[in-house]
């Protein structure tokens, strides 16, 4: 009978210590209700600029239960020439906010973008008429995460946008829009949460 009870204690020990130590393991503890994040991801643009554009973006969200607001910042370059009659290589700098739901590791945004393109006009070129180069899009996103450790997230997303305020550029003439009426973006970045505890 004494053999059969330290038997019995040594299957129960066995059970319990891995339990236990997978319960202090901060790899699998929960994070709490209310929470921030840190990302930075780069970007491909198609529509926001004269020719398709390459970038990068950083931002600042707070999650709650299955939703989270953020801002971000975005800085862009086309990737090729513009129209022979501009200059070499447009720019962009663009606000973002953006309002999403999490299910696991799937959300989806809606978006609101601001911000300016930069066109560069050759010297000896005379505009036709005043260039204004805000744009404003909105639209939604699409994405996942992969959790590559506690407090490392690798993401991927896409956007589509809408563009009801763009910038032309008119000289002499030619007269060229400056962004499309529809904008499509695609990420792919590292996002870190911090606990605000």
């Amino acid at each position: 009978m004494p053999y059969a009870a330290r038997i019995a204690l040594m299957v129960a020990l066995g059970l319990a210590l891995p339990a236990r130590a997978s319960a202090d393991d901060p790899q699998g503890a929960m994070w709490p209700e209310v929470y921030g994040e840190f990302s930075a991801s780069s970007l491909l643009a198609f529509g926001l600029m004269p020719v398709a554009g390459l970038g990068l973006s950083s931002a600042i969200a707070l999650r709650w239960f299955g939703g989270s607001f953020s801002i971000e910042s975005r800085a862009l370059k086309t990737l090729s020439s513009n129209d022979p009659h501009l200059g070499e290589r447009s720019t962009a700098g663009l606000g973002v906010a953006s309002l999403c739901r999490h299910e696991h590791t799937i959300f989806l945004c809606q978006v609101l973008q601001i911000g300016a393109l930069g066109t560069p006009i050759p010297p000896d070129v005379k505009l036709s008429g005043t260039h204004s180069p805000w744009i404003v899009t909105f639209g939604g996103r699409g994405g996942t995460d992969w959790r590559i450790t506690r407090h490392l997230h690798l993401r991927g997303f896409v956007e589509l946008h809408v563009v009801p305020m763009r910038p032309v550029v008119k000289v002499g003439d030619f007269s060229r829009d400056q962004a499309a009426y529809l904008v499509a973006l695609a990420g792919l970045g590292l996002t870190v949460p911090v606990d605000t505890e």
